[in-house]
């Protein structure tokens, strides 16, 4: 198998001298004829100059996929970890398929459409000849302005990178599909709404049945039906594991919070009106027109006290803040509810960007508020946020002179002003990408902005050797680095119990500074 190492890319790597930005770990640079950063995972798609054919390389050049794949184009997926790639076929119609940030296939490479329904199911699509009255798709050579016209023939469905069935044009209908984490709901051609389990078994319920669950009340007594699978929900005697729905928790009007068994989790400490999703480990609840937060212990983390909570799915306290309005004013609050950007300008007129948010001065520039370091003195003329609905760690500034600049969300710059075509930033903030024009690119590779609290890190149970190498979570042992070099799981983060510079044990409740001897932990 030829690796990138071995290509002739121009490429320089600099480990311990970075001349770029002081604090990024690694930079090296290259010449690429094509090269896209999948933001989510921060790996990159590289057609090196002389191939005609994409690799993915992580942060540091290490090469993760190669030319082997025969991908001739990869275009990285916003939402998540995967790159939609094509290779070339004889009918040059059933051409494309779906990876992973790493390289891993989810979807093979022998489809007309695929079609990105979550980050766990996706549809491959095939098509047939049809006519234009008929049609489903149009293809135009744009040499000759010809059209081509075909309708949908069958559709195969994956779920987590497996295919699990098969839906035929009129099952699937104009492809009006909604996943519910391992459920699917697809609206067929005659506009009927059907549910499938991971399986591709067809629910019982009816068509009338819409999101997650259906709420019935008969009798004065109401019950949940999981329309994914036709259960009675929030009872004992329902078997769903927790883990495949997208909302597992039930909130009573006594206050009770319960698991999807019917289990007490906690007494809320009001009586919400509203209990939104989990996500990162906390929720917003709404009571008497007030916003506020509560972890899974049910811990009111911000009380109610707030107009509004700007919270995307994935973003909620994903940097350990939250962006809050307060009688009309935008601002930041950690996840121990201390303000970290002041309550200054008007909610109408500032825009949440994640950990950022901007607004328009007077004199047209445009004003920077950071979640960690509230308002940047400096102005700038155009900025950029990437990830706003992932959670992000820095954002590009460009000054007057047409100079771009990498800072991070507690205001601190990651690359300064240099000049450039443009800078792309991975959403955690540990990869960036600056493109120079002409095939020349530098690539930056940086720890996680510090300071930054994860809301929920995960617990690192994964099987250590003694040589210190790891076995990921599908069984792949041997692993050294920070990922699975066969598959491309994270190595998970290693969870704290005692301060490693004195031994001060803490339990699971890891504090931001050691009590005993003043260590940063967090």
């Amino acid at each position: 198998m030829q690796r990138f190492t071995a290509f002739a890319l121009s490429l320089l790597l600099i480990l311990s001298v970075c001349s770029f930005a002081a604090a990024a770990n690694n930079e090296y640079t290259l010449k690429a004829r094509s090269l896209d950063m999948n933001c989510v995972s921060g790996t990159i798609a590289v057609l090196p100059e002389g191939s005609d054919y994409y690799h993915i390389i992580d942060a540091t050049g290490k090469e993760l996929l190669g030319a082997e794949s025969r991908y001739i184009s990869m275009y990285p997926v916003s939402s998540y970890a995967m790159f939609k790639v094509e290779v070339k076929t004889p009918d040059g119609v059933h051409d494309e398929g779906l990876i992973d940030g790493y390289g891993k296939v989810l979807v093979p490479a022998e489809y007309a459409d695929v079609n990105i329904i979550s980050k766990r199911w996706q549809a491959g699509i095939k098509l047939t000849p049809s006519s234009a009255d008929d049609k489903d798709y149009t293809f135009t050579n744009y040499s000759t302005n010809e059209k081509n016209f075909f309708r949908i023939d069958t559709v195969d469905i994956y779920f987590d990178g497996q295919k699990v069935g098969t839906l035929n044009r009129s099952e699937y209908g104009s492809g009006s599909c909604t996943a519910y984490n391992a459920y699917l709901s697809v609206t067929n051609m005659e506009r009927v709404r059907c549910y499938y389990n991971s399986k591709m078994e067809k629910s019982p319920v009816g068509d009338e049945a819409y999101g997650e669950f259906t709420q019935n009340y008969n009798k004065g007594k109401t019950t949940f039906i999981h329309n994914g699978s036709g259960q009675e929900a929030f009872v004992p005697s329902c078997t769903l594991n927790a883990e495949d729905l997208e909302d597992p928790y039930l909130l009573q009007s006594d206050g009770y919070v319960y698991d999807v068994q019917g289990n007490v989790l906690f007494k809320a400490a009001h009586q919400y009106t509203t209990v939104r999703k989990f996500f990162n480990g906390y929720a917003v609840v709404y009571l008497d027109r007030k916003y506020g937060i509560i972890d899974k212990q049910g811990n009111e983390v911000l009380p109610l006290e707030y107009d509004e909570i700007s919270s995307y799915d994935n973003a909620l306290m994903a940097r350990g803040y939250a962006a809050v309005v307060k009688d009309g004013k935008l601002g930041f609050v950690d996840a121990q509810g201390n303000v970290t950007c002041p309550f200054t300008y008007s909610k109408d007129i500032a825009s949440v960007r994640g950990s950022f948010a901007s607004l328009k001065n007077l004199d047209g520039t445009i004003i920077v508020l950071t979640a960690g370091a509230g308002e940047l003195a400096e102005h700038f003329a155009d900025v950029s946020f990437y990830g706003s609905s992932n959670g992000n760690s820095a954002f590009v500034g460009k000054n007057a002179n047409g100079e771009y600049t990498l800072i991070d969300l507690y205001g601190r710059t990651m690359i300064p002003y240099t000049t450039c075509r443009s800078i792309d930033v991975s959403y955690d903030g540990t990869v960036a990408v600056v493109y120079y024009g002409h095939s020349e690119y530098s690539i930056l590779q940086f720890d996680a902005p510090a300071g930054t609290q994860p809301a929920a890190p995960a617990v690192n149970d994964t099987p250590v050797a003694d040589d210190g190498s790891w076995t990921c979570e599908n069984g792949h042992s041997g692993n050294t680095g920070n990922f699975c070099s066969e598959c491309g799981a994270k190595k998970p983060v290693e969870q704290l119990t005692q301060c490693p510079d004195c031994g001060k044990e803490f339990g699971e409740d890891v504090p931001n500074f050691c009590p005993e001897c003043g260590k940063k932990l967090k």
